[in-house]
């Protein structure tokens, strides 16, 4: 069978019937006596705080250990907590007369349990005021080993000004417990302080389906993403455009140049028909792509012959020579 968790986590936190039932599954697997009664300590603390009700949680159990368990402190420690477990006082003096050897040990061990008694019974009797919002107790505990943490209890009553001492005290009972560990540490070592935080759900909405349909629902971090990005590539491709009609034109000394060119191209043999397709573009002499081709029309040039190798070659090298000579001359650099 498996082994039934019953912590920290299971005792604040799950439902009465289902916690019921879990104990008492727990105590069958462990016969851990002194864990089930402060287990029950524990669930008088959270009957004592929260809205719902906790009280007289598995009483079978309870009974049980007190009339049949082998004694120890911890059952002597808590045991007036249970006083009104037992039907009547003939039954609860039994209890005393197995727990201690006299009433001196009973008060001693007592003395401080019957205050903390008093203040849970006191706290259970409140009645939760109906409210719009629900309440949670934040609360700081120090560990054995001095570490502070966060501890929360859901759906608690509203703390009454004036009365935040006694929730305070309540909190403290904690510090009596031992079966709450954390890697070996025991945990509500030391009370520190507490806050009561109430949330609640101020408004809500939740439209129709034609109005679904019309309306998507907000996108996905995924779909944010990819509108960002289809943005970003619009706004490039709207700036190159940009780029391109607001390109300055070419400054004088820049056309002066296009035209001696486009003079001289004029007069270039037929081999150079390319080149006079290039100079019919001023602007393009400014691309060093096109210039090469310039200084090369041959081989962009397409004939059904193909030359030998040797003959292109002694009548590009002269004609090449010359008008590269001219071009250089026109531009001032001869």
């Amino acid at each position: 069978m498996k082994e039934a968790v019953l912590g920290q986590r299971q005792i604040f936190g799950m439902l009465r019937k289902s916690l019921e039932k879990r104990v008492i599954q727990r105590y069958e697997q462990t016969r851990n006596a002194a864990e089930i009664v402060e287990a029950a300590v524990a669930l008088l603390i959270r009957d004592a705080l929260s809205v719902a009700d906790f009280s007289f949680m598995f009483p079978e159990i309870i009974r049980e250990i007190y009339l049949t368990a082998k004694p120890n402190d911890c059952l002597r420690r808590h045991c007036v907590y249970f006083q009104n477990y037992f039907s009547d006082e003939e039954e609860w003096q039994t209890v005393i007369h197995r727990l201690f050897k006299n009433k001196e040990e009973y008060h001693e061990f007592t003395k401080e349990t019957c205050l903390y008694r008093e203040l849970l019974e006191k706290k259970a009797r409140e009645t939760a005021e109906k409210s719009d919002f629900q309440f949670d107790l934040v609360s700081i505990f120090k560990d054995t080993n001095g570490k502070r943490y966060t501890w929360t209890l859901r759906d608690t009553k509203r703390v009454s000004r004036g009365l935040e001492g006694e929730t305070a005290e309540v909190l403290e009972i904690l510090t009596t417990l031992t079966i709450f560990q954390a890697a070996g540490v025991r945990r509500f070592a030391e009370y520190v302080k507490f806050k009561s935080v109430l949330s609640s759900i101020d408004a809500w909405h939740e439209a129709d389906p034609e109005e679904q349909e019309e309306s998507p629902a907000l996108e996905s971090p995924e779909d944010k993403q990819q509108i960002s990005v289809r943005t970003e590539q619009k706004e490039l491709t709207s700036k190159s455009s940009n780029e391109r009609i607001n390109q300055k034109p070419l400054d004088q000394g820049t056309a002066d140049q296009a035209d001696k060119l486009h003079s001289l191209l004029e007069n270039l043999p037929l081999n150079e028909g390319s080149a006079r397709s290039f100079a019919n573009n001023p602007i393009a002499t400014k691309s060093p792509h096109i210039k090469k081709t310039a200084e090369n029309p041959q081989e962009s040039q397409t004939s059904n012959r193909r030359p030998d190798k040797a003959e292109e070659h002694s009548k590009q090298v002269p004609e090449k020579k010359s008008w590269e000579y001219t071009i250089k001359k026109l531009l001032g650099k001869v």
